[in-house]
């Protein structure tokens, strides 16, 4: 069987109308998905901001620590 390309197609009115109506229904839940993917990624750079916050206030208490421990195992200085 030849496949004819560029033939008109004939469809009934209300089906006409449901396909517009499924499309439309497709199309809406596609801005959905984008608009829930775009919270998401918001959520996902502010949870690494918090992080990296996080991993630097953790860096500095530990160099103060090690400075605290220089301090107090150092031998004591004679004038």
């Amino acid at each position: 069987m030849k496949e004819q390309r560029g033939m008109p197609v004939f469809v009934k009115v209300d089906e006409y109308k449901e396909i517009l109506d499924v499309l439309d229904m497709i199309k809406g839940k596609m801005k959905e998905i984008r608009d829930t993917l775009g919270s998401i990624n918001s959520l996902r750079n502010d949870e690494d901001a918090e992080l990296a916050m996080w991993n630097n206030t953790i860096s500095e208490i530990e160099k103060k620590i090690e400075s605290i421990d220089r301090i107090m195992f150092e031998p004591e200085q004679t004038w």
